[in-house]
């Protein structure tokens, strides 16, 4: 009877190995802190929430904010404002068992950033007239954009993960300021480029809620 039992003990704790955890994943984007050290002048911090609603299938939601400060000897310029990504990821590693969560994946974001844009002290150098003044610009913005992502988390702990993203952006509407355009939009980058690249270092925590 005891080996009984201790067999039957056996095969439900490999039972319970093959089970799947799920549950709300909540990060931070590490790289934008590390920017902010790096460059001062460009502030920022994001996080995301994902959820694996069926295996391998990741819905996710990340939020944002941005501000930037550029001087020259012609203008200063800021800029600040929000921004929110919403979309999907798909893990396409097969792992070796349920209870595995490293992930390589691709996915899709709409991106949307609402900012202003601040441009003083600006002066208009003219070899016929002499410089003058300009008056200031201000203007408060959309912008809206399309990534697809490629990318990779490791569960380096139970439930933590470390992650990087590789991000190519697509600016759906670059003429959103016909005056001037955005010299940073928060989430996205230069207003200039209508096509850009970007990568994302992530840390992140699962509350394991119920398995599967």
């Amino acid at each position: 009877m005891i080996l009984l039992a201790s067999g039957g003990l056996i095969r439900a704790q490999e039972a319970g190995d093959t089970l799947r955890s799920y549950g709300p994943r909540f990060g931070i984007d590490i790289g934008r802190l590390a920017y902010v050290i790096g460059y001062p002048p460009q502030l920022g911090s994001a996080v995301f929430l994902d959820f694996e609603v069926s295996k391998n299938i990741y819905p996710v939601l990340e939020l944002g904010y941005s501000s930037s400060h550029v001087d020259s000897t012609s203008w200063d310029y800021n800029s600040s404002g929000f921004f929110a990504l919403a979309g999907i990821d798909y893990n396409l590693l097969h792992n070796a068992g349920r209870s595995e969560h490293h992930t390589i994946t691709a996915g899709l974001r709409y991106g949307f950033s609402n900012f202003s844009q601040d441009i003083s002290n600006i002066i208009v150098h003219d070899g016929i007239w002499g410089d003058y003044s300009a008056p200031d610009h201000r203007a408060e913005l959309h912008a809206h954009w399309i990534e697809i992502l490629a990318g990779m988390r490791a569960e380096v702990a139970p439930n933590f993960f470390l992650g990087w993203h590789l991000r190519y952006r697509f600016l759906l509407n670059p003429e959103m300021d016909p005056l001037v355009s955005p010299l940073h939009i928060p989430g996205y980058g230069k207003g200039s480029a209508v096509k850009s690249f970007g990568l994302s270092y992530s840390l992140a925590y699962k509350i394991p809620l119920f398995k599967r």
